[in-house]
């Protein structure tokens, strides 16, 4: 039998062993170790100590940080999420040396968690935080800065609560689909803060300057800067102003590093629920209170989802809600990857506000309201408000 191969065949092989070549990674490029750092301010302007309602916070967030509030802080402050994804051996500890000026020592021990922490329905799924279980709901969606409701609000729907999860109908909307980043808590993941330190991040501390992270699984340190570009943002300065029945004012502050901004308010009354967001595209809900993408940002700016860098004031309609609502409020920092031959680092920021209006449970009618209507509310705004804090802080 001849078993030459001929000149043709020999190009052919070749050829398809470059092909090859190029669409099979190199094992090195596929196990990249991944670091996520994640920032962000949170303050509750106006609120000082919140009273009751703050010992009622403190209490069920311990006193204490834990890997996840980041993404949904709930008491003012500073807050700081690290997650280090490595591939080569996932869930091994790991050490971060730190800046001086972050006033955590001299560096941070990442550990994996010692079981997996499922993700709160909330946010990130477009459910309403706050409502209570097998109980059904109405809810009231605006969307729009102005004196006056667009034609055609509000849009209605039902939201029903069973099992610890949301089922809407009717002519409910579509959560806005925002892009997943980062990593949950998981014990393939070295995290801080971990069950071995849980240190308050000082609020006072800069994440400006040199960064190392070495471990087991890693060849060589993560070794990365942070510039102030990439630092923890200023303080979300959010103010409230007028009354609800002619229309509630909101101003604030220019926050340095601010791509764009976002508010959502929403207020309670028993079963109904009334929701606002600043948005002029349509619905919006509270799963925009997250950290977006540059190119995501950049998208919903040019569609009036989100409100320009350069805004300071908006209004909620006049006759939405009874009273003062609750109002969350997000400034969308820089998303950054820096890239080293054998990991990559994510670094992400934001500055949010929430002002925990009277109307936190009011009515949305200005109509008047008797007396035991007034004491319904009051008790409906407490439950809200407890609801809603633990939605907050179990993220």
């Amino acid at each position: 039998m001849d078993t030459r191969i001929s000149p043709v065949s020999a190009a052919v092989a070749a050829g398809l062993s470059g092909l090859a070549a190029l669409v099979v990674p190199h094992p090195a490029a596929a196990q990249k170790a991944e670091l996520h750092v994640e920032v962000a301010t949170h303050t509750l302007p106006g609120m000082g100590g919140m009273g009751a309602l703050g010992r009622l916070a403190g209490n069920m967030a311990g006193g204490t940080a834990a890997y996840g509030q980041a993404r949904h802080p709930g008491m003012p402050g500073r807050y700081l999420d690290i997650a280090l994804d490595n591939t080569r051996k996932p869930g091994s500890p790991a050490t971060q040396a730190i800046p001086k000026d972050l006033r955590l020592g001299k560096a941070l021990d990442l550990l994996p968690p010692e079981q997996r922490v499922a993700t709160a329905p909330g946010v990130s799924d477009g459910s309403i935080p706050g409502l209570a279980q097998d109980s059904n709901y109405e809810v009231r969606f605006y969307w729009g800065c102005g004196e006056e409701a667009r034609k055609g609000q509000p849009r209605k729907f039902t939201v029903t609560v069973r099992n610890g999860r949301q089922s809407m109908s009717g002519s409910a909307p579509q959560p806005r689909a925002v892009p997943k980043l980062g990593v949950e808590s998981d014990p393939r993941y070295a995290l801080w803060p971990n069950q071995s330190s849980r240190k308050t991040v000082p609020g006072k501390a800069s994440l400006v300057g040199a960064h190392s992270v070495t471990g087991d699984g890693l060849s060589r340190p993560i070794d990365f800067r942070i510039d102030p570009a990439q630092d923890f943002m200023p303080e979300l300065e959010l103010r409230s102003g007028g009354e609800a029945a002619q229309g509630i004012s909101l101003d604030w502050n220019p926050v340095d590093g601010a791509r764009a901004y976002f508010i959502h308010a929403m207020g309670m009354d028993g079963d109904v629920v009334v929701m606002w967001s600043s948005s002029e595209d349509g619905y919006a809900g509270p799963e925009l209170m997250s950290y977006l993408p540059g190119n995501t940002i950049s998208q919903w700016l040019g569609k009036g989802t989100l409100l320009s860098p350069g805004t300071r004031r908006c209004a909620i309609p006049k006759e939405i809600f009874a009273a003062h609502p609750m109002v969350q409020m997000i400034a969308y920092g820089d998303t950054r990857t820096i890239e080293g031959d054998e990991w990559r680092v994510h670094l992400r920021n934001k500055s949010t506000a929430m002002l925990m209006g009277a109307g936190m449970g009011a009515g949305m009618s200005a109509e008047p309201v008797e007396d035991s209507a007034k004491d319904s509310a009051k008790d409906s705004a407490r439950d809200a408000a407890k609801g809603l804090l633990r939605g907050l802080l179990r993220r």
